[in-house]
C-alpha cells in the first residue's frame, strides 16, 4: 500500500540521516577533544601552582570546570556517533529493567512519581550490548520522569512482554504527551528549556536500538501521557541435539 510504502521511505530518509550525521558529529567531536585535552591538561597544572593567587586560582578553576563540562558534550557526541563497537552477548531484559529501576528509584522519593513494573515472566532473551541497552532505557525513564514533574507527578509504567519472535518493551506515562513525537528521535531535537537537554540521548537511542537490529518509536497516549516502544528481535536459540532413541530391551 501507498501508506507501507511512505512509511519505508520515511524509515529510509531517516536512518541515512543518522548515518551522515554520526559520521559528521564524530568528525567534528573528536577535533575539538584534541584542543579541550591540553586546555585540561594546563588548567590542572597551573592550579598546583603554589604560588598562584586565589583570584587566578579561582578562575583557573572555573577554566577547568567549564572544559571538563565540554569534554561531557563532547563524550555525549561520540557517543551518539556510535563509535564504540557493541560487546552483545545473551541479555535478559527483564533483569536489565529491574537494574535500571534500582538505579532511577531512590531519586524519585519525593517527586509524587509512581513506577509500575509489569515484566512477562520467562521472556525470551536478546542477543545485545547490556550496557547499550541500559543507556536506552535510562534515558527514556529520566524523559518520562522529566515530563511527570511537569505536571505535578504522576505514574511511569514498563511492561515486557514478547510477541513472535520480539521482545516489546513499553515505557508508559501520564505526563503531558510529547508535542511533536515524529520529531523525537531528530538529533538536537529538544522539547527542553535551554540549558537543560543537548537533544542528542534519544538520537543515541535511536542509533543503539537500530544497532541491536530492533525499533523505537514514541506515541500519545489517547487519554493522556506518551508511550515508548521498543521492539528487540528474540536471540535465536541453538538447536539442541536430536532426541536419542532407547535403545532395544532385550527378549
Amino acid at each position: 500500500t501507498i501508506s507501507k510504502e511512505k512509511h519505508l521511505q520515511d524509515h529510509l530518509v531517516s536512518s541515512e540521516k543518522m548515518a551522515a550525521l554520526g559520521q559528521l558529529v564524530a568528525g567534528a567531536a573528536h577535533e575539538i577533544n584534541n584542543p579541550l585535552t591540553a586546555i585540561l591538561g594546563y588548567s590542572d597544572l597551573l592550579e598546583e601552582d603554589i604560588a598562584l593567587r586565589e583570584e587566578t586560582r579561582s578562575l583557573v578553576q572555573k577554566i577547568g570546570q567549564q572544559a571538563r563540562r565540554t569534554k561531557r558534550l563532547v563524550e555525549n557526541l561520540l557517543n551518539f556517533a556510535q563509535q564504540t563497537p557493541a560487546e552483545k552477548t545473551s541479555v535478559h531484559i527483564n533483569a536489565l529493567l529491574n537494574n535500571a529501576v534500582q538505579l532511577r528509584e531512590p531519586d524519585l522519593s519525593g517527586k509524587k512519581i509512581k513506577l509500575k513494573v509489569k515484566l512477562e515472566p520467562d521472556l525470551p532473551r536478546i542477543h545485545g550490548d547490556s550496557n547499550q541497552l541500559l543507556q536506552v532505557f535510562l534515558h527514556v525513564m529520566n524523559n518520562a520522569v522529566d515530563a511527570l514533574q511537569e505536571v505535578g507527578g504522576g505514574v511511569l509504567t514498563i511492561t515486557t512482554q514478547s510477541q513472535g519472535n520480539w521482545v516489546t518493551i513499553l515505557l508508559s506515562d501520564t505526563g503531558p504527551g510529547i508535542r511533536e513525537p515524529q520529531k523525537i528521535f531528530d538529533p538536537f531535537y529538544t522539547t527542553k528549556p535551554v540549558g537543560k537537554g543537548t537533544g542528542l540521548g534519544l538520537s543515541a537511542c535511536y542509533g543503539i536500538v537500530q544497532d541491536h537490529g530492533g525499533e523505537i518509536k514514541c506515541e500519545n497516549n489517547p487519554n493522556g501521557g506518551a508511550t515508548f516502544v521498543v521492539k528487540l528481535p528474540a536471540e535465536v536459540q541453538p538447536a539442541g541435539p536430536p532426541p536419542s532413541s532407547a535403545a532395544p530391551t532385550a527378549q
